[in-house]
């Protein structure tokens, strides 16, 4: 800082020091012991001059004030002046200092400017409220009013409660108030409510501004907007934790409930109930109507089962057309009844999609705690069991979880698991049904069927494993093995001397889509010098009504080889001619459940006729399974039927059995 340091002893002025400012702008020695009044008038003003005569007559015993100065290259100066007196034995002396104030200004100016930025910053990206102790706004900036929708006058003199959004507890603000009025600064993030009525969402800090004795006197509340960062929080929540589709919550949310209600229901004693509900058939409206409209209907399922269990449970979708419910409390297992009972009756209406009313129904399994279980897994389980049991069973119907249940899944597991090992050690065997002509009396072909003697359950029968082998994928080993093994029984008859009877074989849906199954089923007949016409394949109906197109080609492919197609279980799906006639199949066989019965029932007798004279006219062979009496057999004999299967002829022959079939064609008597 540039300084000038002067005394002024009679009348005359005396400048003692100069510094690097160059104040004066001049020598010192030039000025000194002039006239003070004209030197100091001429450098900071006649004013200024009068203020030290005031010292000078001793008027005054000290000043202290600002000027300007003029520069000889005409930049202004910004003086700070100070004064005092001295009285002496031989007279007042007076003092004085005049100091350039430029780089201090320069400084002051540069902070001014710099706190201006900050301002502005603030103001751009900062929502600022000052509050007194009380809570009153003392100040608010403009962000604050973009925000909330209120004016400056309506903020000023209010308290937050005018944008209190309800959203946050009392709880919440009285930690709030505590932690700033003890001088803490509080952190949090806050929902407002603007003037209009919608809401933002501001991460928070409060920060209190305290007096000499450490108390708060007023607090600053900065705030930022992160209204977008809480929608996309939101918006991830919700696809973590709900189906997209329905909008119900999923499994894992499901799961966490579950698990938060056994917690619950352990300390306070409670019961509840889950329900799986899987609906019946969905999958044909899918691959019928496509998945829009089966999308369309899942909605609608979701709308009922909310409707029906309201505020007393959580709906969940946990896949596909499979629903879980969970029910809070219950005062007995019988409670879950009565939501069974709601859900399938409202099954009865149908779902209006898209101009199609749609016709379903739903199987329900059942599950309470603690009778199912005391873990999430156990409960989830056995409510599962219980949906399977139904829908193995009748469909359209709820069942209760219980230890017969849990037995009967054990030796489903058990069975499951053992399909490799029954393979590999040979537990598997065939036998052979013979089909009769009987105009004839002759053996003119048989049915090739697997069965299982399991080293623990002993015989299992097919209707057991089979659906197990398709649910866990292990139906195309065994019809590959059910396949190589006929082959291998046909050669043998064969090398005996005697002519093969035509012997036919059962495929899944999924054996004969896979992609290599027309080169391995010819691997085998050429491995084993089997001939074409001594294989027939039977599919059911549900094959081909998903499959269409491809069983076509792959029909066409194999019949060409000499290969003949049976349509097995004729009567038991959907029956459709249009499927017959594109198919171009051999063999109809009409199934057990249209046989049973016959002679008592003359609708059954005209069904059974009908059959007969439909596959006929189509040119197939007609035959009939599961005949059992002589009754049945003269009347299908009446409308020329062309085979008989069924235990009136013969059951199922072991291997060494058929040898006196093969060499004569006869059934012994």
């Amino acid at each position: 800082m540039a300084q000038a340091v002067f005394k002024i002893k009679n009348k005359k002025i005396y400048f003692t020091k100069r510094l690097s400012g160059d104040v004066l702008n001049e020598p010192k020695d030039i000025v000194s012991g002039g006239d003070y009044e004209n030197v100091l008038s001429s450098y900071i003003g006649p004013h200024g001059a009068k203020e030290f005569t005031k010292l000078v007559n001793g008027e005054e015993e000290q000043i202290h004030f600002n000027a300007t100065g003029n520069k000889k290259n005409g930049e202004i100066q910004f003086l700070s002046i100070f004064g005092y007196q001295i009285i002496l034995e031989d007279g007042i002396e007076v003092f004085g200092i005049i100091s350039d104030e430029q780089d201090t200004n320069n400084q002051l100016m540069t902070a001014l400017k710099e706190l201006s930025d900050i301002k502005y910053a603030l103001d751009q990206s900062v929502i600022l409220a000052i509050t007194n102790r009380q809570g009153k706004i003392t100040h608010a900036n403009n962000r604050f009013c973009e925000i909330s929708g209120y004016s400056n006058d309506e903020l000023i003199g209010n308290t937050h409660q005018l944008i209190n959004s309800g959203y946050h507890s009392r709880e919440f603000f009285k930690d709030m108030w505590r932690t700033i009025g003890f001088g803490g600064v509080w952190r949090g993030e806050i929902r407002n409510r603007k003037k209009d009525g919608s809401f933002y969402w501001v991460d928070t800090t409060i920060v209190p501004v305290k007096n000499e004795k450490g108390k708060p006197t007023h607090y600053i509340a900065m705030r930022h907007d992160i209204t977008d960062k809480k929608a996309n929080q939101e918006k991830i929540r919700i696809m973590a934790f709900y189906d997209h589709l329905t909008g119900l919550v999923n499994r894992r949310k499901f799961d966490d409930n579950l698990i938060k209600k056994i917690e619950y229901a352990k300390k306070s004693n409670e019961q509840f109930g889950i329900m799986f509900v899987d609906l019946d058939g969905f999958k044909y409206v899918n691959d019928t109507l496509g998945h829009t409209i089966g999308d369309e209907l899942l909605i609608a399922v979701a709308g009922r089962l909310s409707q029906i269990i309201g505020e007393q449970g959580v709906v969940a979708r946990l896949s596909g057309d499979e629903f879980a419910i969970l029910i809070n409390s219950i005062d007995t297992p019988g409670d879950m009844k009565c939501f069974a009972e709601a859900i399938i009756a409202t099954f009865k209406e149908p779902f209006a999609i898209e101009g199609y009313q749609l016709n379903m129904t739903a199987s329900i399994g059942i599950s309470t705690y603690p009778e199912a279980g005391s873990d999430a897994s156990t409960i989830m389980k056995h409510a599962d069991l219980a949906m399977y049991r139904v829908k193995g069973l009748f469909k359209n119907d709820y069942s209760f979880f219980d230890r017969e249940m849990k037995i009967s899944n054990q030796r489903a597991f058990q069975i499951t698991n053992d399909f490799r090992m029954g393979l590999e050690k040979n537990q598997f065997y065939m036998v052979y049904q013979p089909k009769i002509s009987p105009l004839e009396d002759v053996v003119t072909s048989c049915e090739a069927l697997i069965r299982w003697e399991h080293p623990k359950f002993g015989n299992i029968p097919p209707c057991e494993f089979i659906p197990l082998a398709e649910d866990s994928g292990m139906i195309n080993e065994i019809g590959d093995w059910v396949i190589e093994n006929v082959c291998k029984q046909l050669q043998q008859w064969k090398s005996k001397g005697w002519e093969p009877l035509p012997v036919s074989v059962n495929l899944s849906s999924g054996q004969l889509m896979q992609a290599d199954f027309v080169d391995k089923f010819w691997s085998y007949l050429h491995r084993y010098q089997v001939e074409p016409a001594w294989i027939q394949i039977e599919i059911t109906e549900s094959l081909y009504i998903n499959n269409d197109k491809y069983v076509q080609h792959i029909l066409k492919i194999m019949k060409e080889q000499g290969i003949k197609f049976a349509l097995d279980d004729f009567g038991t799906g959907y029956s459709s001619l249009a499927y017959l006639q594109k198919l171009d199949l051999d063999i109809l066989k009409i199934d057990r459940s249209l046989i049973s019965g016959i002679s008592d029932w003359s609708t059954k007798r005209e069904i059974a006729a009908t059959i007969v004279h439909l596959g006929k006219s189509l040119g197939m062979k007609v035959i009939a399974e599961g005949v059992e009496t002589k009754e049945e057999l003269d009347i299908l004999c009446e409308h020329d039927i062309d085979e008989i299967q069924g235990y009136y002829y013969s059951k199922p022959l072991a291997e060494t059995d058929m040898f006196q079939v093969m060499k004569t064609k006869k059934l012994s008597k």
